[in-house]
């Protein structure tokens, strides 16, 4: 059977469903239905639907007609299968769902049944990697057939009805935001992809569109500020969100930060620290202002990386990321420092391993393309020797964002890195929502946390006080914004919101 709330998979026997912990009914508390006088087709009610944001995407052929005066229908059912197959494939490889195949068109929803707060963002990537896998099947069927596949698109984002009965799939969501972007679709030329106003709003500032001006949309009596989807650029924090406010509060969250990183110099072995919290909390502003901070002084050296659920990318990525930028920087003062006192000896051996020959090992697959290309130990003890060769200078710090979408051999690795075998001065700081893992085998059952789950940091919403200073540096120097108690109070300090 299936969770009523999130639709996963459960036993027959479960009361609370693993995933979510909603309630479900057991079966032997579903049987007594099943033989009352309405009989078996008395089943429990589909849930309720909902409003909920989401991103909506259309897709066509362009001159399918065409086709079928030069195919034969065999062929071209061979050929429309392995386009719908495709593009199907770029849209849950980010996360959305495939509703519909409509003639030639494909409908696919990113909000459903999970809204993430990067759907249109998805949305958008999934429209260009539909474009590139285009490409990819027209060298084929050119070399093949003699034919070109040619595609539009169309994106808008924006409150739907949505049902959470996922096997419903041809009523998923209905709305005008469905009648939207479908329109968008049928307006863009070939190649196209049109993104409504909500759409490039919600998939944030590295967006590269161009406007078409006002489009007259069937149905819609106002027109509709469409754009052109040029490109999409990076999704790094820095680039999507505002680091110019000044950082307010967090002092206590500043100390143990502090107390973490002492700790694993003063007991010579690596740590872990879990920064956990709702999306918006603060958590990569906190940990950016305290890097920056010590770094400035001298205090640590650090690498960042950041999980992806979405997209091409090796399992390690993350961490081949944050070391990479933690031995670019290495080298730089380390350059620097040869320029003085002349060139230091890098043939020492750390934990019995030569610094050489575990950078070799891990530029042959790790550095390179963030997937492991040799027996997991050997691969750790590698990373184990690298980590502690950079700490003798001073003390490291790899910051692996977005810790709720690590993939289990990356949550392994990081646990196996600080469990107290190596890495002295290292430590491994994981940002991420509250519902990420753990510890090396994902959530325990007990009453405690799991062995090697490290420590644990978690942001809560801003006090009061530090909320409303936040609040008249985001108002400016004009200040008296109207409200600004039920402003606060309905922002609960997370500063995202208020602002």
């Amino acid at each position: 059977m299936n969770c009523l709330s999130c639709q996963q998979d459960l036993p027959p026997t479960a009361r609370f469903c693993s995933s979510c912990g909603a309630p479900c009914a057991t079966a032997s508390a579903a049987a007594p239905a099943a033989v009352t006088a309405a009989g078996p087709a008395a089943a429990a009610p589909p849930p309720s639907d909902e409003r909920k944001p989401v991103t909506v995407l259309f897709c066509d052929l362009v001159g399918s007609t065409a086709l079928s005066g030069v195919l034969d229908p065999e062929t071209l059912r061979t050929v429309t299968l392995r386009y719908f197959e495709a593009m199907s494939a770029e849209i849950v490889a980010r996360g959305g769902t495939p509703e519909k195949f409509i003639g030639d068109a494909v409908m696919a929803v990113f909000g459903v049944p999970v809204v993430r707060d990067d759907d249109a963002r998805r949305a958008l990537a999934a429209a260009l990697g539909m474009r590139r896998a285009l490409a990819r099947l027209n060298e084929e069927l050119a070399a093949t057939l003699g034919i070109e596949l040619a595609i539009r698109i169309g994106v808008n984002t924006g409150q739907v009805v949505a049902g959470s009965d996922r096997t419903a799939r041809q009523a998923l969501v209905s709305g005008e935001t469905v009648n939207i972007a479908a329109r968008l679709e049928q307006n863009a030329g070939r190649g196209e992809i049109l993104i409504g106003p909500g759409t490039l709003l919600a998939a944030g500032p590295t967006v590269s569109a161009e406007p078409t001006g006002p489009l007259r949309l069937k149905g819609k009596r106002d027109s509709v500020e469409a754009h052109r989807l040029l490109a999409l650029g990076a999704d790094d924090p820095e680039l999507l969100r505002r680091f110019d406010v000044p950082f307010v509060g967090r002092d206590t969250e500043r100390r143990a930060l502090d107390a973490a990183l002492e700790r694993t110099v003063r007991e010579g072995t690596a740590g872990l620290l879990r920064v956990t919290g709702e999306a918006g909390i603060g958590k990569t502003r906190l940990v950016r202002e305290w890097l920056a901070g010590r770094s400035a002084s001298g205090g640590l050296a650090y690498g960042a990386g950041r999980c992806r659920s979405y997209g091409d990318h090796g399992t390690l990525a993350p961490l081949a990321d944050a070391v990479r930028s933690l031995l670019a920087a290495r080298e730089s003062s380390e350059g620097a420092q040869e320029a003085a006192d002349g060139p230091a000896v890098d043939g020492s051996a750390v934990g019995g391993l030569a610094v050489g020959d575990a950078m070799a090992l891990l530029s042959g697959g790790l550095l390179r393309d963030g997937t492991p290309n040799a027996p997991f130990e050997d691969m750790c003890a590698a990373l184990a020797t690298v980590l502690e060769r950079a700490a003798l200078v001073r003390p490291v710090v790899l910051v692996l964002d977005d810790w709720h979408a690590a993939a289990p051999l990356l949550v392994r690795t990081a646990h196996r890195l600080t469990d107290g075998s190596g890495c002295a001065g290292v430590l491994v700081l994981c940002a991420g929502r509250p519902d990420g893992p753990e510890g090396p085998e994902g959530p325990d059952d007990g009453d405690g946390p799991p062995a090697g789950a490290g420590a644990l940091l978690q942001l809560t919403g801003l006090p009061y006080e530090e909320a409303a200073r936040l609040a008249a540096v985001l108002a400016g120097p004009d200040g008296g914004i109207p409200g600004t108690d039920r402003l606060l109070e309905r922002a609960g300090g997370n500063p995202l919101y208020l602002e």
